[in-house]
């Protein structure tokens, strides 16, 4: 068994902890630069970079996905005398998609079981995943929400109150419905709603969906989107949930906690991406379930 030390305690690191395989590699410390991450009381230790390397470990993890932090963290890592193996998280992270990988299978049991519906997704932003939608999808309406402008100020300021998420008006504003559009395999099929959600809903409350992508990073429009999709969400489908466990963005597990305190519990199943992902699933009812296929 090879012994490894992560470099980076943020949320990089911490996913990329839950994806070792614990068979083949043993966790022996994370190091960080960070003092208000140290924690030595810890059952894996978080400490300063140069005593988590004092475990002489067969390979250091270098957390991050940021090319410069962590080329960083690699001259660190040297010029604390380190001379076994680096594996950099950013130089892999390309290859392997566990969100995307999730939802074609995801995919596939929709089309197996045949739950009806449209597509969505909540929180565009370039269309890195509503592509894949599209693509997957071709004869489904895909509904795109965004505001194409980043971060509404009205959801920054219940941010502030709701969680610790460090987030500003516009963020991820570098976007545009043209560009998004450009990127669709099915352009025909796509229709963008752009504006502040839920108001950009109104006029589909008949609408039904089989999968959808929500991918908003904040409290509200979180809690928004799920009281509008998973009651319109057919039996078997999917919600496809961004940064449920998310370090940076806690807004949208405390949504989902407050959701469940208002509606009752979801089927929820975490996903160990870097991301934080999470799958809601809407339940068959008992009949149905029963049934043969």
């Amino acid at each position: 068994m090879e012994t490894v030390v992560i470099l980076g305690a943020g949320q990089m690191g911490r996913a990329a902890r839950n994806l070792l395989n614990m068979n083949n590699m043993e966790l022996v410390a994370i190091g960080d630069n960070n003092p208000q991450k140290w924690d030595y009381g810890a059952e894996i230790q978080i400490l300063p970079i140069a005593e988590a390397l004092m475990a002489d470990p067969d390979c250091a993890l270098v957390g991050v996905l940021d090319d410069e932090r962590a080329g960083q963290l690699k001259r660190q890592a040297r010029e604390c005398g380190y001379q076994g193996r680096i594996l950099a998280l950013s130089d892999v992270y390309t290859m392997f998609d566990v969100r995307g990988a999730t939802f074609r299978r995801i995919a596939d049991r929709v089309e197996a079981t045949n739950v009806p519906g449209s597509m969505a997704e909540l929180g565009t932003y370039r269309g890195d995943f509503a592509w894949q939608l599209n693509m997957r999808f071709p004869e489904r309406t895909l509904y795109l929400f965004d505001t194409f402008d980043g971060f509404d100020v009205r959801d920054i300021s219940t941010e502030r109150e709701k969680s610790s998420a460090k987030a500003d008006a516009h963020d991820f504003g570098n976007t545009r419905e043209a560009d998004v559009l450009a990127r669709m395999p099915f352009e025909e099929k796509v229709v963008i709603r752009k504006g502040f959600f839920p108001e950009t809903a109104q006029g589909l409350e008949k609408e039904r969906y089989a999968v959808v992508s929500l991918d908003v990073d904040l409290y509200a429009p979180t809690f928004a989107g799920l009281e509008y999709f998973y009651p319109k969400l057919n039996e078997g489908g999917a919600i496809v949930l961004h940064d449920y466990n998310s370090l940076r963005f806690d807004g949208v597990r405390r949504a989902v906690a407050d959701y469940e305190r208002k509606y009752g519990r979801l089927d929820l199943i975490p996903l160990s991406d870097l991301h934080g992902t999470a799958i809601i699933v809407k339940p068959w009812n008992e009949r149905k379930a029963g049934e043969a296929e």
